[in-house]
């Protein structure tokens, strides 16, 4: 039954896809005719559409030579596509929280076969079978005669098929695609289990082309913007085996970029003889681009289309064809330590792209996909996509051609044992020839290197040997060895692990955690290390507490149920009424993060740029919830895109202040700096400050001296120095740097503590730090009691990680391990504490002078006043303040010290006061009861909870 189901929508399919076929040739004539260009219309005929199909686990579909190909293929599937959509392979029944997981997985060979109508008129031709996306090895057969095989990762799998195909008559296409372990190529993105999987099938364009004898077979274009020229290197196939003479007319003319009106036509245009007997023929040419011509940036991304049509005359008949090339007017190079796009300075703001792809499983083939991620990139402020040991289709390559988003494109190479798998080095060698022939014409095709974080006895040789004949094979491009490390003497520019500020496995030694907020440092160190372009390697990666609402999203080949079992770990912990508010705080919390992370390094002079890991969501190595967008590229709720673009856009203020909290006796004093990576020098700027109150009031404004500031390292625009004693009462302040009518614009908390706080009376209220029998016995007796509870004493199971996560604590198996704190700031215990619902700056003294409490043991309706958000493998109820009535009397209880130090801790101070204020008043009416028993518990320093072994899966 089955079966005649399929064969019937087969049947009916076949004139619908020939009048699509017709359809797209008629609109394609019409197309040329409307632009003037005597081209000679494509031959193509789409593949697409359903093919017989058999799985090969045993690899055994490959008969001995000179015997006819072996089994039919019973089962059906529908092509372009993979395995895991038609749901073939070994259906997964298990559950992981370390990535999405793929519902059907296969690794293996798969045969898909297809009998397809050649026209009579094709006899005569060069007939090509073009594959735009195979994963990773293909086979081909043609009625049973053998074609050839193919590999890669990266680019099309294209075929000659001439002779072998039998124009006139129906002929059968037999593919085997193997996605096994062709070569031992370490753990790259292009095939990991950890984003977009290791799919078998055929993705994208499926074609069979043909060709006159005598075509066109590439056109490379390499511009000289700044001479107004670009030199044109075409490559003709002459399949004849005679001596054939022809023209070439080649003619350029622009494109409508970004919305922007067309660029006025440049002008250029000429015509080429070319002769040769030989099967390749090259002819080189210079084509003058004219005076008017646009430049390609990110700024103004202005294409232009290079026609090229051949005309030739053999002994038996006339041969024609025709190719267009897109490409930009535009040079990348060196400035001493910067980037230079067209002469001038630039600073490289890149996202990372691990290949996320939840819904197929495989890279995205189509311009709008890759034109809506790129358009976010910039609508968040950057200008630059890593791809993480992957190349992406050309469709990205096209639409970031549009957008004016410059890429760094990496071979599929993570491996850790370079130089003891010659078959893998040839492999790679040849897989890196393949991108830059193929997509090398790209204007945002701007830097590449071999892959990442690469190891191995032979690493650098083999690097700098590649990087030497990139460097004389393609200058269009810039080259570094890898991402990460190693560095070789060749590397054009570096991208380097150094300037960031939590590092693999720094645990609570890094910056956040180990000092108080500092903006008045810079990572200048490393960059005199280097005399190249120094690029930050993978920082950012602050992550957010997971978002359930999510999970229905995910409707593909890949199961979130990573998320599920994160869901159902947070209710068996009874907060799942909280998930939402986990998610909002940290989020706000990861924002704060990443917002001075990515203003350190604009501070740096000299710096290259950095690679932000990531501004979407890594579904895999533990779960890595960095994004402030999710794997589908849509906003999450708690932060816009205009947030992010105050600060890490082609133009931002900065500060450099020693500290963000003050007292009112005290003159705020800092240093504001302006980097400009804009499209030019900003001239007579004059900027301004305000340091406003929560409700936008000022106290305190000024200007700036106007100023030329250039493109470039930051440049200074002065000094401030504000007093604030007219400001009395405990306050989060707003310093906002703006430039009137621009988009400039950057804003800082700065929190102002009075200096001398009015004494609380005590009165019916026993303050101690002790939790003892006399504590105990004042509280049964119906007292009131603020317990500060002696850090030294209390359970020390949970450390106190003032930031959040970095990447995931499966996978560093150490702290950071919370995520910020929650609280609702119009609780009564903190109503003479600014803060929001969420950790910000202030909180760093509180936090790193605590011992967060373990209170899995405690009623599951207990809520703390403030609670730290915890690990999502975990799922801890952990506190760092909370209240409860304890036999008749009441427990106000706070693991922050509130006792050392005090003169020095202005935040603390402040604390301890508002929680006096609140114990000794009329609103102390907790509602939740404990035992005296329960409370022992957080003193028990012999209680653990159960641990989660580094790398390994909590479930």
């Amino acid at each position: 039954m089955l079966s005649r189901l399929y064969i019937q929508i087969s049947r009916t399919a076949v004139p619908l896809l020939l009048f699509c076929i017709c359809t797209g040739l008629s609109r394609s004539l019409r197309a040329q005719a409307e632009t003037g260009d005597a081209v000679v219309p494509s031959r193509v005929i789409s593949l697409a559409g359903i093919w017989n199909f058999r799985l090969d686990p045993l690899a055994d579909g490959i008969p001995p030579q000179g015997s006819p190909l072996a089994r039919k293929l019973p089962e059906f599937i529908t092509l372009p596509g993979s395995t895991d959509q038609a749901g073939k392979g070994i259906q997964t029944k298990t559950m992981t929280s370390l990535r999405l997981t793929r519902a059907f997985a296969y690794s293996g060979a798969a045969w898909y076969e297809k009998k397809i109508d050649v026209p009579a008129g094709w006899k005569g031709k060069i007939i090509q079978l073009f594959l735009e996306r195979a994963h990773w090895e293909t086979r081909v057969w043609v009625n049973g005669q053998a074609a050839g095989k193919k590999e890669s990762l990266s680019v099309p799998h294209v075929y000659d098929l001439t002779g072998l195909i039998q124009p006139g008559r129906p002929n059968t296409i037999r593919i085997r695609v193997d996605n096994g372990r062709i070569y031992d190529i370490g753990f790259p993105h292009a095939i990991s289990a950890e984003t977009q999987t290791n799919w078998n099938g055929i993705v994208g364009k499926m074609e069979l082309r043909a060709f006159d004898p005598v075509h066109i077979r590439d056109v490379q274009v390499y511009p000289e913007p700044l001479r107004r020229q670009a030199r044109v290197k075409i490559t003709i196939a002459n399949d004849t085996r005679q001596p054939v003479a022809g023209t070439l007319a080649l003619s350029a003319r622009p494109q409508q970029a970004g919305g922007r009106p067309s660029i006025k036509v440049a002008g250029a245009g000429r015509k080429e003889r070319f002769s040769g007997s030989g099967d390749t023929i090259t002819v080189t040419t210079l084509l003058k681009m004219g005076d008017s011509i646009r430049l390609w940036d990110e700024f103004d991304p202005a294409l232009y289309a290079l026609g090229v049509n051949l005309e030739t005359q053999t002994d038996s008949s006339a041969c024609r064809d025709s190719r267009t090339v897109t490409f930009g007017m535009r040079q990348f190079s060196l400035k001493g330590t910067h980037f230079a796009v067209n002469d001038r300075i630039t600073f490289i703001r890149a996202d990372v792209n691990s290949a996320e792809f939840p819904l197929t499983g495989y890279p995205a083939t189509d311009t709008a996909y890759w034109g809506h991620v790129f358009r976010t990139c910039k609508a968040y402020g950057l200008n630059a996509m890593r791809f993480h040991s992957w190349c992406p289709p050309e469709a990205a390559f096209e639409a970031a051609d549009r957008t004016g988003i410059y890429l760094q494109v990496e071979n599929s190479d993570w491996r850790f044992n370079i130089g003891r798998d010659p078959a893998a080095d040839s492999f790679l060698t040849a897989e890196a020839d393949r991108i830059l022939q193929v997509y090398g014409n790209h204007p945002s095709f701007m830097l590449f290197c071999e892959g990442n974080e690469l190891v191995g006895p032979n690493v650098k040789p083999f690097l700098s040997g590649l990087l030497r004949k990139w460097k004389q094979q393609d200058p269009r491009h810039l080259y570094t060895s890898g991402s990460g490390y190693p560095s070789v003497p060749e590397n054009q520019y570096e991208d380097f692990y150094g300037p960031r500020y939590q590092h693999w496995k720094e645990g609570l030694k890094g910056r956040m955690n180990a000092r108080a907020m500092n903006t008045d440092f810079d990572y200048k160190d490393y960059v005199g290390k280097f005399s190249v372009p120094l690029i930050s390697h993978e920082v950012g990666q602050w992550c957010v507490y997971p978002d359930f609402s999510q999970i229905p999203k995910y409707t593909g080949v890949l199961k979130p149920y990573n998320y599920e079992l994160f869901r159902e770990s947070l209710r068996n912990h009874h907060m799942l009424d909280q998930a939402r508010a986990f998610t909002r705080a940290s989020g706000r919390f990861q924002v704060i993060l990443k917002k001075e992370e990515m203003e350190a390094l604009l501070r740096t002079p000299g710096l290259g740029g950095f690679q932000l890991l990531q501004l979407q969501d890594f579904p895999g190595q533990g779960t890595a919830p960095v994004g402030v967008v999710d794997d589908f590229w849509d906003p999450k709720f708690y932060a816009d895109a205009a947030e992010f673009h105050a600060f890490q856009s082609a133009r931002v203020p900065l500060l450099r202040a020693a500290a963000f909290t003050w007292t009112n006796d005290q003159v705020f004093t800092a240093k504001a700096e302006l980097a400009n990576y804009g499209s030019g020098t900003l001239h007579d700027a004059a900027l301004r400050w305000e340091l406003q109150y929560p409700d936008g009031r000022v106290y305190a404004a000024g200007r700036f001296d106007r100023k030329d500031i250039p493109v470039g390292d930051p440049v200074s625009l002065g000094a401030l120095q504000i007093p604030l004693q007219g400001i009395q009462k405990a306050v989060c302040m707003k310093l906002v740097i703006d430039l009137k009518g621009t988009p400039v614009r950057n804003s800082w908390h700065v929190w102002v503590y009075p200096a001398r706080l009015p004494a609380v009376s005590r009165k019916g209220v026993t303050v101690t730090d002790k939790w003892n029998e006399k504590t105990k016995r004042i509280l049964q007796q119906g007292g009131s009691v603020l317990l500060l509870g002696d850090t030294s004493r209390l359970n020390d199971a949970i450390s106190p990680s003032f930031s959040g996560i970095s990447w995931n604590t499966v996978w560093s198996g150490m702290p950071p391990d919370l995520m910020g704190i929650l609280c609702d700031p119009q609780h009564p215990a903190l109503q003479a504490f600014p803060t929001a619902f969420h950790s910000d700056w202030q909180w760093w003294d509180l936090v790193s002078h605590s011992r967060p409490m373990w209170l899995d043991s405690m009623p599951s309706a207990l809520r703390p006043l403030v609670q730290m958000i915890p690990d999502w493998n975990r799922n801890y109820k952990i506190a760092l303040i909370f209240e409860a009535r304890v036999g008749k009397g009441k427990l106000l209880m706070c693991s922050i010290d509130l006792l050392h130090d005090m003169e020095r801790r202005p935040v603390a101070r402040q604390l301890l006061y508002s929680l006096e204020r609140y114990v000794t008043g009329d609103d102390f009416k907790p509602e939740l009861t404990l035992l005296p028993q329960q409370v022992d518990r957080l003193f028990d320093r012999s209680l653990r909870p159960a641990a989660t072994a580094a790398g390994a899966a909590p479930y």
